[in-house]
């Protein structure tokens, strides 16, 4: 019986340890949109579990991927103009997330975000 606790009690030690070095990807996880003044329609985008991200409504920005590292969330696609194709990187700095909601800093404005 002894060694079925101890068992039991390193697993649950295990699993403890192992959830707190998650690095907390999961919950950027989804859709996030905004609407920005004078447009009605929703824009933002898609991260995908996997680091595949994509555009939500925007017609010049192809988002290809993402990944985030500690307050930074990184977004890389291609950009289009009319004249060109050029790759591009968004840096956003996260100043708070939720279940429901992103705020970020990027360009020196802060852009608010709901999860869809």
């Amino acid at each position: 019986m002894k060694l079925h606790r101890l068992l039991f009690l390193l697993s649950v030690v295990a699993a403890s340890v192992m959830a707190g070095c998650s690095d907390g990807a999961d919950v950027y996880i989804g859709t996030w949109h905004r609407i920005p003044a004078g447009d009605s329609l929703y824009r933002g985008f898609t991260l995908g579990g996997n680091g595949i991200a994509a555009p939500l409504n925007e017609p010049t920005n192809q988002y290809n991927s993402w990944r985030r590292k500690r307050d930074t969330l990184w977004l890389s696609g291609q950009r289009f103009t009319d004249t060109s194709v050029a790759p591009f990187i968004d840096t956003l700095i996260v100043k708070k997330i939720t279940s429901d909601s992103l705020v970020v800093r990027s360009e020196g404005r802060l852009l608010h975000f709901s999860r869809e």
